[in-house]
């Protein structure tokens, strides 16, 4: 939003055909001065035909709306009764659904996943609506405007949504770590394939883990066992070692970076927007 400031949002002041035929050239810093008392830039070559600024707030729009779509999807996702690792607010005396009383819907996720296909569903307007003849033409405005000020309420609308999402978002850690051990331990195949194969060699050491792996999943057996049965593991690893390295939570690379580095990154974003 910042990078496209100087671009987008820029005062117009060029006439009926864009020539500031009544003004003349003082007619270019009468424009600067409306941009300035305005906050704005001021438009390079001032035209009612070109749309190049509102289509690029527009598509930037739609990019935004897409980004909460996809993290609305997510906790849209998660909130499933099969997942069960996160919930959004369901305040009090929620309806669910009219049938089935037990129900807890994902009614802010399911309102910022539509919300943001009908943003992204307004980019082709504008495009088309910045096909305008050489004059201006109103056809082409009607169209522009359409698209211009559904995306900002559209946008608006979902944003609040998130805000209110996840305020009071719940998180269940407990049902995660059941979910992460849904497997047995096989998720965890690359990380005794990589430790193993600094002993043997990364392709031995996916040959054998593989094969573990394959017996673990058809025979139903412990993926564990099946890697103690493995000569290649077993004459390399014991049954403790094989144990940890199965354990998920200590194979999560360089997540607690990313989460940390993200969120002083996030607080001094709203520190400077609240400035």
């Amino acid at each position: 939003m910042r990078g496209c400031e100087s671009r987008v949002f820029v005062a117009m002041l060029g006439g009926g055909a864009g020539t500031l035929g009544s003004l003349g050239e003082i007619g270019l810093d009468i424009q600067d001065g409306i941009a300035e008392r305005l906050g704005m830039g001021s438009m390079s070559n001032p035209s009612r035909t070109i749309g190049d600024h509102l289509v690029e707030y527009i598509t930037i729009l739609a990019l935004l709306s897409a980004t909460c779509s996809k993290i609305g999807r997510e906790v849209y996702t998660q909130m499933k009764q099969e997942f069960g690792e996160v919930e959004e607010p369901v305040p009090e005396g929620t309806v669910g659904s009219s049938t089935m009383p037990q129900k807890r819907n994902p009614k802010l996720a399911q309102d910022i996943v539509a919300g943001a296909a009908q943003v992204r569903a307004l980019v082709p307007l504008a495009l088309e609506a910045m096909q305008t003849e050489h004059e201006a033409d109103r056809t082409t405005s009607v169209m522009m405007d359409k698209a211009l000020n559904e995306a900002c309420i559209l946008t608006g609308d979902i944003l609040q949504r998130m805000v209110n999402l996840f305020a009071g978002i719940r998180v269940f850690p407990e049902r995660m770590r059941e979910n992460l051990d849904l497997s047995g331990g096989l998720i965890m195949s690359e990380a005794i394939m990589l430790e193993l194969g600094r002993q043997i060699g990364r392709q031995q050491a996916h040959d054998a883990v593989y094969e573990a792996a394959q017996a673990s999943f058809i025979e139903g057996k412990s993926f564990a066992d099946c890697l103690a049965e493995e000569p290649d593991v077993s004459a390399r690893m014991t049954p403790e070692q094989i144990q940890a390295l199965l354990d998920p939570t200590a194979y999560t690379g360089a997540c607690r970076l990313f989460a940390e580095r993200g969120a002083v990154q996030a607080r001094e974003v709203a520190n400077s927007l609240s400035e």
